[in-house]
């Protein structure tokens, strides 16, 4: 599967822009706020991990 490398630029940034946000916000429930910070987190990590390896795979086509 071929990943766009500003895409997954774009989605890690987002990702953690949405996990300050939800870190500095108070819930009322903290099941719900711990959820989405695990599942933001899990987002994050595979982002890096796609940026990382689909930009290499890319810059490796290129040559």
């Amino acid at each position: 599967m071929k990943v766009n490398k500003n895409l997954a630029e774009a989605l890690l940034m987002l990702s953690c822009i949405c996990l300050v946000l939800v870190g500095t916000t108070t819930f009322e429930n903290t099941t719900a706020k711990t959820v989405i910070m695990v599942v933001l987190a899990i987002l994050a990590v595979v982002m890096a991990i796609a940026r990382f390896t689909g930009g290499a795979k890319q810059e490796s086509e290129a040559n």
